[in-house]
């Protein structure tokens, strides 16, 4: 019996040698680091489940965390959506990336003028999109979520192309394309060298988040009077693999398809996705059709290095159907106009670009951040009067050195860089009637080029107050060969021209009320360079050397932050620019001889001021099946008009002036809210409305855009399947109040005999959709 006892108690002792063995705890360090931009999440708190032990992520996003095998570990962060973590045996370092949320976001960790800091604490105006915000719409219209951010918004010429993005007044100063801000993808200019934003080859369902820094952003970013928006996409976690599937349908034949797989090691990670998407669109001769491919790759190659890669090609055919005028806009919004019919217009794109970033950190305050890129496009456009055919190569990068020094009483940070983007354009532009090609009008071979250096600084001069100051200096030339030979007919428009370099200058005061609470003050300056379409007339083979950038002096008061325990954020600023050296497009008609053409001059004077307010409430009961209750609201009130403005710089009877008029295409109140409902079961609502005041859309205000009022839906489920699988179906409805409006309007056109010109590019009434995304998780 003593035996049996004594071989018990030493069996006893060797299964838990054995169980503490396995067991046993071992120490993991790693970072909690923004999922989008890979900054570090200072003060996220690490927490194993069913324990007291837990850690806290130091200023440099670091941890370190005692934990067993098979243990599960839950990151949470205020703004950022909580991620739990599985240990397995070799787990000895972590990198755990966090999702940014739709609340609390002036928590969220975005790009700043001198380094990336919170909401909160960048003495500027910042709207941020999430991708929760993303899937509240189907993602495949930018307007429908980034409108809702005050001071923006996104108008569209066609039911899938032709976007262009409107700050505070700036984007829509040609019919084409966007002017006046800035806009990048993955840290990659989308701009082109001449300041022109065109998105049609940008893969809206992909984004993961937007933002949108507003004002004058020429002190850091260069040709952006208005703004810069960064777009980034999607990105796979670490340590995860998933394939996933969506499929989504709708009114006028809209039929989308993403297919994605997405795998990532403990410091790696790499998304491929291809997306097909078509749409017999609601109006005569407005077929889209469009393919995308996207890879994104992120590779943490130890404490102090990181790589990002991103790689896109789209291939997309857009039908136009033209504008109408303001009669068939109410009664006859599906037709198109003959002249486009007739030359079957059209915008066929070809684009391809790749960029690579490289993060270092030299100490723990002294990082660099290099992104180098290269593109091109093919565009091929037929239009009502002519063809264009372009071929545009691009290629450029940007280099910021940034110290901070948090344990400083001063807690300074400084940031020194530089830009440089160049393009080659090779456009040719020939005659088109009923669709037979006709004589050669142009053959240019346009350089764009602009660079900057810029610096930026900033000091807590007091306890709660600091001061931040910064310029840029931004050089832009064009260089033009016509290839046309010179004639007794025809002369020879080759030149060069550099701008006057332009020093744009920014400083600020913060003040931290509370911890949740700031204020601040600012005042920059920025500008934006004529394009290229501006100083080169294609259609009469001029070349217009007399134009200079624009130039705003902005200044700014506003405050951000949460209350309620952080349930309740807000967002206000108010701000007055003016801008000098306006450029003006003056219309003509086409004649016997030429066909229409716009001439731009520097001929104004504008006043921007505006207010902007953003507040939401996020009510999250901890028990009951309601989950979820986040109503908001935005408001944005614009008066802007001409402070001296004229058709021309001529001075003659002809001169018309428009001094005091209301400046076309800005509505003078804008309003944005809704509501999000979640279910703990997995069901979900959406719902938001817009309003948009009426605005004038003509120079001398005597046409106008009336107002609508636009309210979308959405209705779903989403929950896991075993431990396995996840799923998310969904239906849908936009514009439920079958309102009338133009989705994008063009501005300051010639009236025609019969005083009824075709500004409106009509928007489809209601429509309805539905889809589902089913994703397997390894």
């Amino acid at each position: 019996m003593k035996s049996i006892y004594s071989k018990f108690i030493i069996g006893l002792f060797i299964c838990t040698g054995l169980s503490t063995s396995l067991f046993a705890q071992m120490t993991v360090t790693g970072r909690v680091v923004d999922q989008t931009n890979s900054q570090p999440i200072v003060g996220a708190t690490l927490q194993v489940s069913g324990t007291t032990r837990g850690a806290t992520a130091n200023d440099k996003g670091q941890f370190q965390l005692n934990v067993s095998q098979g243990e599960q570990v839950q990151i949470s962060a205020v703004g950022y959506q909580t991620q739990t973590v599985g240990i397995s045996a070799n787990t000895r370092t972590l990198t755990v990336e966090l999702e940014s949320s739709n609340t609390e976001l002036n928590e969220v960790i975005v790009s700043g003028y001198s380094a990336p800091q919170t909401i909160q604490r960048i003495p500027g105006a910042v709207g941020l999109v999430t991708s929760r915000d993303i899937q509240r719409t189907n993602g495949i219209h930018l307007q429908n979520f980034v409108n809702l951010i005050p001071g923006v918004k996104v108008e569209m010429r066609t039911v899938a192309a032709g976007n262009r993005i409107v700050i505070r007044g700036y984007g829509n100063q040609t019919n084409f394309n966007g002017v006046g801000y800035k806009a990048y993808l993955n840290d990659i200019p989308l701009t082109d060298g001449d300041g022109t934003t065109f998105l049609d080859d940008v893969d809206f369902t992909t984004l993961g988040r937007v933002e949108v820094l507003k004002g004058p952003g020429s002190s850091a970013y260069g040709n952006a009077i208005g703004g810069v928006v960064n777009f980034y996409t999607e990105r796979a976690p670490i340590g995860k693999t998933s394939i996933s599937q969506q499929v989504l349908a709708g009114s006028y034949g809209l039929f989308r398809t993403n297919t994605s797989i997405k795998t990532g090691s403990d410091n790696t990670s790499l998304n491929i996705n291809y997306g097909h998407q078509q749409y017999d669109g609601f109006r005569l001769h407005g077929t889209s059709k469009k393919d995308f491919v996207s890879i994104t790759s992120d590779t943490y190659l130890s404490a102090k290095r990181s790589m990002s890669l991103f790689v896109g090609y789209t291939n997309s055919y857009d039908l136009l159907s033209g504008q109408v005028d303001s009669v068939n806009l109410r009664v006859h919004p599906d037709t198109a106009e003959v002249a486009y019919l007739g030359n079957n217009a059209n915008i066929k794109t070809e684009s391809a670009r790749m960029g690579m970033s490289h993060n270092y950190q030299f100490t723990d305050r002294f990082s660099n951040k290099t992104t180098l890129f290269v593109g091109g496009q093919i565009i091929d456009q037929p239009f009502a009067a002519g063809v264009n055919k372009t071929n545009k190569v691009k290629f450029g990068g940007r280099s910021v050195f940034a110290y901070a020094n948090e344990s400083s009483p001063l807690r300074p940070t400084v940031s020194v860089g530089a830009e440089f983007l160049k393009n080659f354009n090779y456009a040719k532009s020939y005659g088109l009637s009923n669709n037979v090609l006709g004589a050669l009008r142009s053959d240019l071979e346009i350089q764009a080029m602009q660079y900057s250096i810029f610096a930026q600084a900033a000091l807590q001069i007091a306890p709660k107050l600091t001061l931040s100051a910064g310029a840029g200096l931004n050089y832009v030339e064009y260089g033009i060969v016509d290839m046309r030979a010179a004639t007794p007919a025809y002369v020879n428009v080759s030149g060069y021209d550099l701008f006057k370099p332009i020093l744009s200058p920014r400083g600020a005061l913060a003040y931290q009320v509370t911890n949740d609470v700031s204020v601040y003050a600012s005042v920059s300056q920025g500008y934006s360079a004529p394009a290229t379409n501006q100083v080169v007339i294609a259609q009469t083979g001029l070349v217009n050397y007399n134009l200079r950038p624009e130039l705003g002096t902005s200044y700014e008061i506003g405050s951000k932050g949460s209350l309620l325990n952080k349930a309740l954020s807000y967002e206000i600023a108010y701000f007055t620019m003016a801008v000098t050296d306006k450029l003006i497009p003056q219309n003509f008609p086409a004649t016997a001889s030429q066909p229409a053409y716009t001439l731009t001059t520097n001929a104004g004077k504008v006043q921007h001021n505006g207010l902007e307010l953003a507040v939401q409430y996020a009510h999250r009961p901890a028990t009951g099946a309601v989950s979820l209750i986040r109503p908001f609201v935005s408001y944005t009130y614009s008066d802007f008009y001409y402070k001296e403005y004229r058709s021309d710089n001529n001075g003659d009877a002809k001169t018309i002036n428009y001094t005091g008029k209301k400046e076309s295409g800005i509505a003078p109140n804008l309003l944005n809210a809704g509501i999000d409902v979640e279910v703990r079961p997995g069901f979900y609502l959406n719902g938001t409305l817009m309003y948009v005041d009426k605005m004038p859309i003509t120079l001398a205000n005597d046409h106008f855009a009336q107002a609508y009022t636009l309210v979308n839906g959405k209705l779903g489920y989403r929950s896991a399947l075993g431990s396995h699988f996840n799923l998310d179906v969904y239906v849908g409805s936009d514009n439920m109040l079958s309102s009338t409006y133009s989705s994008l309007v063009f501005l300051n056109l010639p009236n025609p005999p019969n005083n009824r010109p075709l500004f409106f590019n009509p928007a489809p009434k209601i429509t309805f959709y539905s889809g589902a995304v089913l994703k397997y998780t390894f």
